[in-house]
């Protein structure tokens, strides 16, 4: 049986909010196995970002514990071993969109032209190779977007978290790029968690979770 990639215990996640606080996350346990395909659904506020930041390693839990069994220590997951992408604009506007993408390889002192060539091949996987010479001003949000997973899986991760991936796209647009994440995935054991409020995006998915209050639902 292999190992979790994932596995939150007991995790709670408090913040400080004037003279009290905010409790964001309260005892979630949940585990992410290789090759999953999960959805968390839930209103803003209800903990979704919060988890997968836990999950990511950006942050860490008030109490409980989080441990990456099948990844390793905190300090290697990203970007080799845990993909992310954001909701809002995250590509950097002086580099083009193959820059972008490259960087992760860069920072991993990955050789040049190995690292180029890589990333050249995750925006064609993307149907974006047209665009590679490009600045983020010069293309589309949703093509922004593209850029942004392709970023994300070019370290060839095996988690993918992805924090309302479409929520600032229109609905033709976010079902486009969800379609071509989707046929990317087909051929990858790679796991992937999409933190989302569109129901049509999370039903795309065979596991969906429930969050409310910072309170995880039974995952079904």
């Amino acid at each position: 049986m292999s190992e979790s990639l994932v596995a939150v215990r007991h995790a709670s996640r408090i913040y400080p909010y004037g003279q009290s606080e905010v409790v964001a996350l309260s005892d979630v346990t949940c585990t992410v196995e290789p090759g999953a395909r999960i959805a968390i659904m839930g209103p803003s506020g209800s903990g979704k970002s919060t988890l997968l930041q836990l999950m990511g390693g950006l942050d860490r839990p008030t109490s409980g514990e989080i441990s990456w069994p099948a990844l390793g220590p905190p300090a290697g997951l990203r970007p080799a071993q845990v993909g992310l992408v954001f909701q809002t604009q995250s590509l950097l506007a002086p580099l083009t969109a193959l820059e972008n993408v490259e960087l992760p390889l860069l920072l991993q002192s990955v050789a040049s032209k190995t690292a180029r060539d890589a990333a050249r091949d995750a925006l064609e996987s993307l149907d974006l190779g047209e665009i590679a010479d490009k600045l983020p001003e010069e293309i589309s949000g949703g093509q922004a977007q593209r850029v942004a997973v392709a970023r994300a899986l070019v370290s060839r991760p095996r988690l993918l978290l992805a924090d309302e991936p479409t929520g600032q796209l229109d609905h033709p647009t976010a079902q486009h790029l969800f379609d071509v994440l989707l046929q990317v995935l087909e051929q990858s054991h790679l796991a992937l968690v999409v933190a989302t409020h569109d129901p049509a995006i999370a039903d795309r998915l065979p596991a969906q979770w429930r969050m409310h209050h910072g309170v995880l639902e039974a995952p079904t």
